[in-house]
Formats: structure tokens, sequence, C-alpha cells
């Protein structure tokens, strides 16, 4: 029996998978097979979630009755987002060795010209010009790729990007926190002059406090100084009112008497 071989994009795949008018059996295995694909390619086929409780009996009730896809795509040729990712990472470091050696041959120019400013102003501009010219009108075999790259506009774009982006960034790190620190400098200056206001507030309560004390003990010594001299006041009146009472008894007993 002859055997026939295709190769599909996931497109076309999805495209037979859900463009027919009735889904079948057939079309959801595609569509599994298809979601695999992908799984490989996100390479997350073994990463596992967790779900607890009566959902979890039920999703293990139907896992068990399941089936897989019966299909199976030859997928070598399918490249993993890790793999993708593991060449950015090698030009990543590439392009830093190549900025590393750019820089190293900035400095050999400085050195050679007797230039210690890092800064290409228009005066030692020329001087760095006629280096590079000369550094690269007859380049050596190891300095053909750093000749390339100063020619490369894009590269010089890249270059400078790379070397102002960071301090652009710093700087607005450090605008953003100087920002937040001067908000919370204000806030905390209202705070302090609300709790100061509040102290003011106490302090004066204190003061009337200790005036009303002290009024009250002047009110206090002069209620028994008071009290004191009524006693005396009536003591005395008491002593008045009994000796008169006792002569008059005493004359009536000897009117008595001499009757």
């Amino acid at each position: 029996m002859a055997t026939t071989y295709i190769e599909l994009t996931l497109r076309e795949l999805l495209q037979i998978a859900l463009g027919s008018p009735k889904i079948s059996s057939v079309h959801l295995s595609l569509l599994q097979s298809f979601f695999d694909i992908l799984l490989k390619k996100l390479d997350s086929r073994t990463e596992r979630i967790e779900i607890d409780g009566k959902m979890s009996t039920c999703l293990q009730g139907i896992l068990r009755e399941s089936r897989i896809s019966p299909f199976h795509f030859l997928c070598d040729k399918v490249e993993t987002f890790s793999e993708n990712f593991a060449k950015v990472d090698q030009l990543k470091e590439r392009v830093v060795m190549l900025e590393d050696k750019l820089m190293a041959h900035f400095k050999q120019i400085r050195h050679d010209e007797c230039t210690q400013s890092t800064h290409y102003s228009l005066i030692n501009f020329e001087k760095f010009a006629e280096a590079c010219e000369s550094f690269c009108l007859c380049p050596k075999a190891e300095d053909e790729i750093a000749c390339k790259l100063v020619t490369n506009p894009h590269f010089i774009v890249h270059l400078i990007d790379s070397a102002i982006t960071p301090l652009l960034n710093k700087m607005d790190s450090r605008r953003k926190t100087l920002s937040d620190l001067y908000a919370k400098f204000v806030h905390l200056k209202d705070r302090l002059n609300e709790e100061l206001d509040e102290l003011n507030k106490n302090y004066n309560r204190c003061i009337i406090t200790e005036k009303l004390r002290e009024d009250f003990e002047s009110d206090k010594i002069t209620l028994e100084m008071t009290k004191t001299e009524i006693h005396n006041m009536l003591l005395a009146k008491l002593d008045k009112t009994e000796v008169t009472f006792i002569k008059r008894k005493f004359h009536e007993q000897l009117r008595k008497l001499n009757r």
C-alpha cells in the first residue's frame, strides 16, 4: 500500500481542524494534536497545575475516560522558544563582546593620540576620525569586523542607544525616587504640622488645667478660712446667748425667792 507524505503548517492544521462546517471526532483529534504541538513549542508539556475539592475528582474521572489523539505528527522541525531564546542570548553575548572590543579600540585611539578626554568634541574630532580612517584603511584580519561595525550606522545607533538608554533609565528611576521621597516628605511634614498643632492644643489645655487647679486650691483655702471664721462666730454667739439666758434664769429664780 502506497504511503503519502505531506507537510502542513500549524495554520493549515488548524484550518483542517476547524474549517469544516461540522466538527467530528477527527477534527477534535486534530485540534488536540495542534495544541500538543503548541505545548511542545512552548516547552510546557510537563508543567503542572493543581486543583482541589470536588472538581478535582470530576476532572480525574474525565481524564481517565478521555482519549489521546490517534494522529502522530512528526514535530522534529518545530523549534521551541527556549532554543530561539538561547540563540538570542548568544547574540547578546556576541554584541557585548563586540562592544567591549570597540571600547578597547576607542581606548587605544585615545592613548595613541594622547587624548585623555572620553568626550568626542569638535576640537579633537579630526584626531579620532583620522585614527579610525588610518586604522581601517588597511585593516588586519582580526580588525575587519571592528571596521565594518564602525562604518555600520545601525550598529552606531545601537551603540549610542545601549550607552545612553541605561543612563536615561537611571535618571528616570532616580527622578521617580526623588518624586516619591518628596511626596513622602510633604506627607511627613503635614503629619508633623498636625502633631504640632495637637501638641500646642494639649499644652494650652495643660496651662488652663493648671490655672484651674491653682484657683481651686485658692478657693479651697478661702473656704476653709471662711468655715473657721463662721465656726468661731457661731461659738462666740452661742457663748453670749447662753450667758444671757443663764443670767435671766438666775434673776427669775431670785425674784421667786423674794416672794
